[in-house]
């Protein structure tokens, strides 16, 4: 049997649910025995199964079958500006995360006030170099690095309050926002998949050929002023964006 027919075997023991997510798979040396086959064939069939998202490899814990993609909506960040809600020291990737079984970590990568580049600009309706605090985040799902976020928000806003400050922002970017005494109003996403960039594949550790998820999002108050830009890119097999209940006509 080569290392396809092994993968294929696989593949259709975790979709029909013999494999369930967050599970462990047998050990290769248990595999190439069932397979009578040697632990490289395994080993190149496990590979192809990473290939496809069905399954991550852990040091700690062998090789375990991926969980679907996190279901992401505008509900999570809509949700974020209610102070009272359950759970609301999460951020809505926590939130959304949280609500699909899926262990998550945001890790603050870096938090700066510079110019605001060229396209950042253009969406805030501010001049190129205009001062903005720009704050980078990493998004992990079941231990995976899952999505690769920035988000750009005016200095002029962001001053004195917890969004210009190193480390998490308790309940995330929206919370502070509200916090801050912005009215937030709208949220408008462009949304398109593409390959990724070398320091965007090696970040999120794709294979050759894997696509990724962008959105620009421009979230604007009461009045239409532009208040937060959020530039994302997610690994395309980790994370779904969902638009539900839209108006028609």
């Amino acid at each position: 049997m080569g290392y396809r027919q092994i993968a294929a075997a696989l593949r259709a023991a975790i979709e029909g649910g013999d494999h369930p997510p967050g599970s462990r798979l047998p050990t290769e040396h248990d595999l190439a025995a069932r397979y009578e086959v040697s632990r490289e064939t395994v080993r190149r069939a496990l590979a192809q199964l990473k290939t496809l998202g069905l399954v991550t490899t852990a040091t700690s814990q062998g090789t375990v079958v991926a969980h679907p993609p996190v279901r992401l909506t505008l509900a999570h960040y809509a949700g974020a500006v209610d102070p009272q809600r359950e759970g609301h020291t999460l951020g809505p990737w926590e939130t959304a995360c949280a609500q699909q079984g899926v262990p998550a970590t945001v890790e603050v990568t870096g938090v700066d006030r510079l110019p605001a580049p060229a396209a950042v600009a253009a969406r805030l309706g501010v001049p190129e170099g205009a001062e903005v605090i720009r704050r980078g985040r990493r998004m992990f799902a079941g231990g995976d690095l899952a999505q690769l976020q920035e988000s750009w928000v005016p200095a002029a806003i962001a001053a004195g309050t917890p969004l210009e400050q190193p480390g998490k922002l308790v309940g995330g970017l929206y919370a502070a926002l509200t916090a801050a005494g912005v009215v937030l109003a709208t949220a408008s996403e462009e949304v398109g998949g593409r390959l990724p960039t070398a320091a965007e594949q090696e970040a999120l550790g794709l294979p050759e050929a894997a696509s990724v998820l962008e959105v620009w999002r421009v979230t604007r108050d009461r009045s239409g002023r532009a208040v937060e830009v959020l530039h994302s890119v997610s690994d395309a097999r980790r994370v779904a964006r969902a638009y539900d209940d839209l108006p028609i006509g």
